[in-house]
């Protein structure tokens, strides 16, 4: 799919003239394509695989219906018969995901859109608790029986071309993710939106404009979306802006007994973001990133007692 094939799709589709296109370089598995209409633009998301849009419209219509800013859905087809990808077409948020705001946002803005993304994580848990763990669309059965099994998941085994000292992280994170049994087996299947962190949070001059990729949703432990959040701070903003992180947590209530997990969720997605990442970055960013790690994973050793509230 081109830029011309997503003009015809959305033209033929909602029957408006389309004046450009351009392919959207953010997303890690969907095509995606910003079209521009007279007087506005709408976002085209295609993917081979048609199960990842099985639930996307009906999260969207739940998360609306709880008063979160989610964009519309226009059309939606996953049948892969018309264009041999499953599509959505919506309205197009205007703004920029915040990793590329916050670095110019104030500490009292920080504050209000930490506040904001607190109260929507709160009405969403308040949706039924889930049966099973992990990511899965709104009311369907997790995959994983166990909490735990989703930061096991996360953290992996590694393999024999790692780097000695990721492996060593991988190691001793894997030592703490052990003591925290307790913790993992009591978590309850918490509904959250595990993804809205520096990318999928619509800015425009400091202030919220919306949420967007609801493809899925999870279901456990709320920090998760903390660390995701912290992580992908250090890895894409900077460590001024954890400011913006502190905030979360303190408008959140996390407790001094969940710190060390938080830190351990933390460093188990910045392992990820090595694995993942790492050949195309810079060495700056990868200092960085193993500046944190190590943060976390030392705070977490000498702050763990595999007995947290």
């Amino acid at each position: 799919m081109n830029e011309t094939q997503a003009r015809n799709l959305v033209a033929e589709t909602l029957g408006v003239q389309t004046l450009s296109a351009a392919h959207q370089a953010f997303g890690h598995n969907s095509l995606t394509y910003e079209v521009v209409l007279p007087g506005r633009s709408v976002m085209v998301r295609m993917n081979q695989k048609a199960e990842v849009f099985a639930t996307t419209a009906h999260n969207l219509t739940v998360l609306a219906g709880l008063g979160l800013p989610t964009p519309t859905v226009l059309a939606v087809d996953v049948t892969c018969s018309r264009v041999p990808l499953a599509y959505m077409i919506l309205d197009k948020i205007p703004g920029r995901d915040l990793r590329y705001e916050l670095g110019t946002m104030s500490f009292e803005q920080m504050t209000r859109l930490a506040t904001q993304l607190v109260e929507f994580q709160r009405r969403v848990g308040q949706l039924p608790p889930g049966r099973g763990y992990g990511y899965v669309g709104i009311g369907e059965t997790g995959p994983y029986a166990s909490w735990g099994d989703v930061p096991d998941h996360q953290v992996g085994d590694g393999d024999a071309a790692e780097e000695q000292e990721i492996a060593r992280w991988r190691s001793r994170a894997r030592r703490q993710r052990e003591r925290f049994e307790a913790y993992f087996r009591s978590a309850p299947p918490t509904c959250f939106l595990d993804d809205i962190t520096v990318k999928n949070v619509i800015v425009r001059n400091g202030e919220l404009q919306g949420l967007v990729d609801f493809d899925c949703v999870c279901y456990g432990d709320p920090l998760l979306w903390l660390a995701l959040t912290a992580t992908g701070v250090v890895s894409d903003v900077g460590m001024r802006e954890l400011f913006y992180v502190e905030e979360l947590k303190r408008l959140w209530k996390v407790l001094p007994s969940q710190e060390p997990v938080l830190a351990l969720y933390s460093a188990i997605f910045a392992l990820d973001f090595l694995r993942r990442s790492a050949p195309t970055e810079t060495k700056e960013w990868r200092t960085r990133l193993g500046v944190a790690i190590e943060r976390w994973i030392t705070f977490t050793e000498q702050h763990s007692t595999g007995e947290i509230d």
